[in-house]
Parts: C-alpha cells; sequence; structure tokens
C-alpha cells in the first residue's frame, strides 16, 4: 500500500536527479510527505547500491551490479550445497575496472603443496615501491597469480576440549608459524575445475605436461 516497493521507485528516480542526495536523506524527504514509506531492508540495500554506482543508465552492465549479482547465486548454491554455474562465475583476471572485492565476498580457491611464493619488486626502487607477490607451480615455475587476487584470510586454530572428543575451532592464535595455505578468487585456469560444478576437488597445474597438485 505504498509503504515499500511504490517508495523505493520514488528514491531511486530521486537519486538519479539529484546526484548530491544519498538513500538515507532522500527518505526522510519522503517521510515528510508520506511518513509510512519504510523500504524493506532488501530494497533498501539496493538503493545503496544504486548510489554507490552513481546511478547509471544502464545498470546491469555496471561491475558493482554484476557483483551483486553474483552474490546472490553465491548464496543460493550454498544453501543448495553445489557450486555456482561457470556462467556465473567471474574470473577476476578477465574482468577490468572491477573493484576489489571485500573478503568473504565471493568462494575462494586453496593453493597449497605445490604452490611456491616468488617474490619481485615493481619498480626502479624496491625498497620504495610496493612489493607484489607471484605465485607459481613449484615443478614448471607456471604463473597461477599474484597477490592482486589474493583473499585474505586468518587461520583458525583448532583446540581440544578435555570434556568433548570434538575439536573446536578458535580464533585465537596458538603459534607463531604463518599459514601454508593461500586463498585465491577464481582465476580462468581454473575453469575446467569450477566448471564441474563442484564444491571439493583438485586444482592441477594449468600446464598440460606438467599436471602438478596445486590445490
Amino acid at each position: 500500500m505504498g509503504k515499500s516497493r511504490s517508495a523505493t521507485l520514488l528514491l531511486a528516480y530521486h537519486l538519479s536527479t539529484q546526484p548530491a542526495a544519498d538513500p538515507t536523506t532522500a527518505l526522510m524527504l519522503l517521510r515528510q510527505g508520506r511518513p509510512m514509506a519504510e523500504p524493506n531492508p532488501g530494497f533498501m540495500d539496493q538503493l545503496h547500491l544504486y548510489h554507490r554506482m552513481r546511478c547509471p543508465a544502464n545498470v546491469a552492465a555496471h561491475p558493482l551490479y554484476q557483483r551483486w549479482c553474483y552474490k546472490r547465486v553465491v548464496k543460493r548454491s550454498k544453501a543448495a550445497a553445489q557450486a555456482p554455474g561457470s556462467e556465473f562465475i567471474v574470473f577476476e583476471d578477465e574482468t577490468e575496472g572491477t573493484p576489489a572485492p571485500e573478503e568473504g565476498e565471493k568462494p575462494e580457491w586453496k593453493i597449497k603443496g605445490g604452490a611456491e611464493v616468488a617474490k619481485r619488486a615493481e619498480g626502479e626502487n624496491e625498497k620504495e615501491e610496493e612489493e607484489e607477490e607471484e605465485y607459481r607451480c613449484r615443478r614448471c615455475r607456471t604463473q597461477l597469480g599474484g597477490s592482486t587476487y589474493l583473499v585474505p584470510h586468518t587461520p583458525l586454530n583448532v583446540n581440544a576440549s578435555s570434556n568433548n572428543k570434538k575439536k573446536r575451532p578458535t580464533s585465537s592464535p596458538t603459534t607463531s608459524q604463518p599459514c601454508a595455505h593461500l586463498f585465491l578468487h577464481p582465476l580462468s585456469w581454473m575453469r575446467p575445475v569450477l566448471s564441474r560444478g563442484e564444491l571439493d576437488g583438485r586444482l592441477e597445474c594449468p600446464n598440460a605436461r606438467c599436471g602438478q597438485n596445486v590445490g
């Protein structure tokens, strides 16, 4: 009855015609004439997204909207215990101009065992320029990715309870040893494995002559 959906449409129109406005102030303005206006939380999230996108004419082509759609696909896939179809997977090395995703926003793939880190300094002055890490196959040295695609994570330590045989993960550090695993966002060389729609599996070196297990 003009409380959520119609209010959302009016707010979206206001944002598109008033660049200086934001969803919160626009809602306050709308409530001056219709106090019952109350877009549901999902609509408000979309309005904030629309505002961050700067209200483009072609919403569907905007990287932020595409990532939002992808997050919805991932959420449904998790609920169904199935990986998203390859047509929905965003391969970061094939995407240009897409803002860096937030931590935990997308499923990551773990690189371990057969991969090692090779550091290279960018720029002429190694002391002043920030170093970027390259991750390569240990056997054939094929590049697997770089720190640009790295997903930061905090290793979970497992402590055994004396009164319970089940192990309980905690975030409190119990060792100074760094985590041996690297988590990367989906990259194009992972496409053959990710297209199977499996949540578990092995990643092999993309070099067909190598076949080293890298994750």
